[in-house]
């Protein structure tokens, strides 16, 4: 058996310093761990789902040249090579976009009450079971602890209204499975497609269904980052190191190549 290699004392000092990194970060460090491993599995599954796409296309898609000059032949070629990818592009990309935008919300929700926890958590506990917030939604709780604990009012956030976007999507998905004209907020859905306040990669037919693109899901989750990296930083909570600088840009990246 070969002799265990020891570790080196430059990784021993570097493991040292993220240890020492989480240590002062804890309250942060899972929370936008939390969302940089949601965007990466978002990033790798959109990138699994075309290749295998181009793959089918390639296996069972035309195999003749179209004439380039005549639109008919290039409408064909195109419309038996659409038909080839047509289980990925109709069916696995949407529900693949469908369950990062309901896993997003859920992660959010999931991590703000990490964080009015990490504040107190006995009182948060006693205070979401009170009679007129038991029922309220996890944002509306969340945010009347933290203004009543620390004084922060998290509507106060430039990305708040996003989230808000957000929820309202995720529940038409939940509940109605997409189905603009059976959601409650059918009138917001649609202006969040064509109204002043336009999600880029974002569609909202009231006869159709949601449709959901990449920059909407990119979206979504540059500003889920930046809301709770504004309140991090108005509760006074150190970030690490780790987590600086463009994070979810380099993940985005791969997505673009």
């Amino acid at each position: 058996m070969p002799p265990k290699k020891a570790m080196s004392d430059e990784s021993k000092q570097k493991w040292k310093a993220i240890f020492a990194d989480y240590q002062l970060t804890v309250k942060t460090y899972s929370t936008l761990g939390a969302l940089h491993t949601l965007a990466q599995h978002w990033v790798e599954n959109e990138v699994i789902i075309e290749r295998a796409a181009n793959e089918e296309a390639d296996k069972n898609g035309p195999k003749w040249t179209p004439d380039y000059e005549d639109g008919d032949s290039m409408g064909e070629y195109f419309a038996e090579r659409d038909l080839a990818r047509d289980l990925h592009d109709k069916t696995m990309l949407p529900m693949h976009r469908y369950s990062c935008i309901v896993m997003l919300f859920t992660t959010v929700e999931r991590e703000l009450i990490r964080l009015v926890e990490n504040l107190e958590k006995g009182k948060w506990q006693k205070m979401s079971q009170e009679a007129g917030m038991k029922n309220k939604p996890c944002m509306a709780k969340a945010g009347k602890f933290v203004q009543d604990f620390c004084g922060v009012k998290l509507s106060d956030c430039p990305q708040y209204a996003a989230l808000i976007d957000l929820q309202k999507i995720r529940d038409c998905i939940i509940h109605c499975q997409g189905e603009v004209s059976l959601s409650r907020d059918k009138d917001v859905l649609v202006k969040l497609w064509l109204g002043d306040k336009k999600r880029r990669g974002f569609a909202a037919h009231p006869n159709n269904d949601i449709f959901i693109y990449p920059d909407c899901i990119e979206q979504f989750l540059k500003e889920a980052w930046s809301f709770f990296v504004w309140v991090f930083e108005k509760l006074n909570w150190k970030i690490a190191a780790h987590w600086q600088g463009d994070k979810l840009e380099q993940t985005f990246k791969k997505l673009k190549k």
